[in-house]
């Protein structure tokens, strides 16, 4: 992440266990008001924001 825009570190396992599958796929799909995340429902399927949600989740087992 970065805090200067005030992302999510993807690699943190506090956040990973706090972010539910579905949350993150709403946020992929629909943006997330009051920030820099835009909404993605319109370039991506809903099986390719699965595989996007999927690649996040593979980030936080890198971490130890």
């Amino acid at each position: 992440g970065f805090p200067a825009m005030k992302s999510q570190d993807f690699t943190d396992p506090k956040w990973q266990a706090s972010v539910k599958d579905k949350e993150l796929f709403e946020v992929i799909k629909n943006g997330k008001k009051g920030s820099h995340m835009p909404a993605f429902g319109d370039k991506l399927k809903d099986d390719e924001i699965k595989l996007v949600v999927a690649h996040i989740r593979l980030l936080g087992s890198k971490k130890e």
